[in-house]
C-alpha cells in the first residue's frame, strides 16, 4: 500500500515534479542566450581594443590567439641617426672584420707569397712589395691577379681593362700610373686602388672586390652592397674561393705535382668568362716545388 500513489495527490507529482524542472528549464534557456550575446559582445570588443592598441589576433582561435607587435612609431619631428664608417688612412692596417676573408691585420703582410708564385720572380717581388707598402695581403693581390689576367703582363681585355691587375686608363691614371704595361706600375696601381677601396668599405673583401669590378660607385649605389651584376657577383666569388684555397694550409699538402710540358698545356686554356659559373680552381706543385692556381 505504501507503493501506491494516494488518490488525493496529483499524478504529476508522482512522477518526480516535472511541471516545476520544466519551469526551470524554460527559465535557464533565456539566461544561456543572454550570456552567449553577452560573451560574443565582450570579444568583439575585446578585439577592438587590441587592435588599436597595437596588435593583432587571429581569427580562428581568440584564447589561443597569435600576437603580431609592430615597432613604435617615432614621434613626429624626431631624428633618425644612422652609423657613420669612419674611413681609415691608406698608411693603416685594415682592422679585423666579420669573417676569416675580411681580416687582413695578421695575414702575409711579410716578404713572401707563402710558397705561391706567378712563374715569374720579379712579378713575385713586387706583388710583395705593393702588398706591404699599401698594407694590402699580397695573397689577396695574387688571387685578383690571377682572376684577372692569369699573371699575363701585356693582357688586354675587351673592356679596355689592362696590364697584370687589369686597370682601366682612367684608374691608372688616377692611382698615378704612367706606363701601364710596366709590370711594377702596374701592380702598384692596382694595390692602391685596393687600399682605397678596404678604406671606403671598411677593409670588407667582398665589397672592395665588387668596386675592383664594378666601381665604387656601384657599390654605394645599391647601399654599400654587392650590386645585382651577375659578372660582378661571379667575380667576388671567384675571388674569395682563391683567396681561401691560398689560406687554407691543406692546400700545400694536397696541390698536385705538375710537369712543364703540363702546366703549359693548362695556361694555354682561357678561364671562363664571368657570365658562366666557374667550377675549378686549384692550386698545382711546379717541379720546383713552388705553388701556383691553376683554373679550368
Amino acid at each position: 500500500m505504501d507503493g501506491e500513489a494516494s488518490p488525493s495527490r496529483p499524478a504529476s507529482r508522482a512522477k518526480g515534479e516535472m511541471p516545476e524542472q520544466i519551469g526551470s528549464m524554460r527559465k535557464v534557456q533565456p539566461m544561456k542566450s543572454l550570456l552567449i550575446v553577452a560573451l560574443t559582445l565582450f570579444s568583439t570588443a575585446a578585439a577592438v581594443a587590441q587592435s588599436s592598441s597595437g596588435y593583432q589576433v587571429d581569427n580562428f582561435d581568440f584564447v589561443g590567439g597569435v600576437k603580431i607587435e609592430e615597432p613604435p612609431k617615432p614621434a613626429p619631428g624626431t631624428k633618425k641617426f644612422t652609423r657613420l664608417r669612419k674611413l681609415t688612412s691608406s698608411t693603416n692596417l685594415v682592422s679585423p672584420s666579420r669573417t676569416p676573408l675580411n681580416q687582413l691585420t695578421s695575414l702575409g703582410l711579410g716578404g713572401s707569397l707563402e710558397g705561391f708564385t706567378t712563374g715569374n720572380s720579379s712579378i713575385d717581388g713586387f706583388i710583395v712589395e705593393s702588398g706591404r707598402r699599401n698594407s694590402v695581403d699580397p695573397l689577396l693581390l695574387y688571387a685578383i691577379m690571377h682572376q684577372e689576367s692569369t699573371f699575363k703582363p701585356r693582357a688586354i681585355s675587351h673592356k679596355g681593362a689592362r696590364g697584370l691587375m687589369q686597370l682601366m686608363p682612367g684608374t691608372a691614371a688616377r692611382f698615378g700610373v704612367t706606363s701601364i704595361f710596366d709590370p711594377q706600375q702596374n701592380i702598384e696601381g692596382g694595390a692602391r686602388y685596393m687600399r682605397f677601396l678596404l678604406d671606403r668599405f671598411s677593409g670588407d673583401i667582398p665589397l672592395a672586390l665588387a668596386g675592383y669590378n664594378a666601381g665604387e660607385g656601384a657599390v654605394m649605389k645599391y647601399g654599400n652592397n654587392i650590386p645585382p651584376y651577375a659578372e660582378t657577383r661571379e667575380y667576388v666569388r671567384r675571388i674569395t674561393k682563391r683567396y681561401g684555397l691560398i689560406r687554407d694550409p691543406l692546400t700545400a699538402q694536397s696541390a698536385n705535382r705538375l710537369t712543364g710540358s703540363q702546366i703549359a698545356s693548362a695556361k694555354q686554356k682561357e678561364s671562363a668568362p664571368l657570365s658562366i659559373y666557374e667550377r675549378s680552381v686549384f692550386a698545382v706543385r711546379l717541379p720546383d716545388g713552388r705553388l701556383q692556381l691553376l683554373s679550368q
